[in-house]
C-alpha cells in the first residue's frame, strides 16, 4: 500500500486522492481536493458576481440621472447604460481569461482551480464544455449532478466526470 506524503495515511492502490486529508497522492504539488461547501460558495459567487456588479453600476447611473436638468439626466442615464455594458463586457473577458487558466471567477476568488486527472491545467475548450455543457447536464435532473459531489469519493460532480477534472485548492 502507498502512503500519503501529507498525512502518512495508507492509500488504497488506484486512488489519486488521500481519503483522510484529500491531498493528491500521485503529485502532492497539485494540492488538496476542494471541499463541497467551498465549491458551492464559488458557484454562488459565479452566479451572483456579475449581477452585483451590474446592480452597483446601474445604481451609479441612476444616481447621476437624479441630479441636474432633464438633458443632464438623459446624458447620465446613457452614460450609465454605456458603463453597464462596458462592465459586463469586462466581466465576460475576465471570465474567459480565467477559463483559459483553468478556473472561474468564483474559484479564483476562493483560491481554487480546476485540474485534469494528470494534474495539468485544463484548456479553454475543456473549461468551456465543463462550465456550460457539463453544468447544464449536472443541473437538468433535479441538480443530482451537483449533489453527486457529496457522494463521490473524489468530490466530482457529473460535469467533472464528463471532462475528467477535479477541483483543487491552490497549494500554499
Amino acid at each position: 500500500m502507498a502512503h500519503c506524503s501529507a498525512c502518512e495515511a495508507e492509500v488504497a492502490p488506484g486512488n489519486r486522492w488521500c481519503s483522510i486529508c484529500h491531498t493528491n497522492v500521485v503529485n502532492p504539488a497539485i494540492g488538496r481536493l476542494a471541499p463541497p461547501r467551498k465549491r458551492l460558495a464559488a458557484y454562488l459567487l459565479d452566479l451572483l458576481a456579475p449581477f452585483a456588479a451590474l446592480f452597483v453600476i446601474l445604481g451609479i447611473g441612476g444616481l447621476g440621472a437624479q441630479v441636474g436638468s432633464k438633458v443632464d439626466a438623459e446624458a447620465a442615464t446613457n452614460f450609465g447604460l454605456i458603463l453597464t455594458f462596458a462592465a459586463w463586457i469586462a466581466y465576460v473577458v475576465w471570465a474567459l481569461v480565467l477559463f483559459a487558466r483553468g478556473t472561474t471567477p468564483g474559484k479564483s476568488l476562493l483560491g481554487m482551480r480546476v485540474v485534469k486527472e494528470d494534474g495539468s491545467q485544463p484548456g479553454f475548450f475543456t473549461m468551456l464544455v465543463r462550465e456550460w455543457v457539463g453544468k447544464w447536464i449536472s443541473a437538468v435532473i433535479f441538480g443530482l449532478g451537483f449533489l453527486w459531489i457529496l457522494l463521490d469519493r473524489d468530490n466530482q460532480g457529473w460535469h467533472d466526470k464528463l471532462m475528467s477534472t477535479y477541483v483543487a485548492e491552490r497549494p500554499r
